[in-house]
């Protein structure tokens, strides 16, 4: 038995019928998003930290070395919790 705020079923029947999947399937794959198994998280975190360092060592801007040295290094400190957005523009063995 899961209680739900008002609407809130509406909104996730809604949801699951645009997706074409039962409630039950919405719920469980939205909770899949936002709470992914451990293996994928660390796969990411690592994919992440790898893609960095690619990039690190393909640039010669000491003012980006720096600022993805920071990056590793907050990937590293704060684990899967730090969001990770990467603006280089050739593509890793990853994509």
């Amino acid at each position: 038995m899961l209680r739900l705020p008002d609407g809130m079923r509406d909104r996730i029947k809604d949801a699951a019928a645009n997706n074409n999947r039962s409630m039950n399937a919405e719920i469980v794959a939205t909770l899949e998003e936002k709470y992914p198994a451990p293996s994928d998280v660390m796969h990411i975190h690592l994919s992440n930290i790898r893609r960095a360092l690619d990039i690190y060592e393909r640039t010669t801007d000491p003012r980006e070395r720096l600022r993805l040295q920071a990056l590793v290094e907050g990937m590293a400190t704060l684990g899967h919790d730090l969001e990770v957005t990467f603006d280089d523009p050739s593509p890793s063995d990853d994509d």
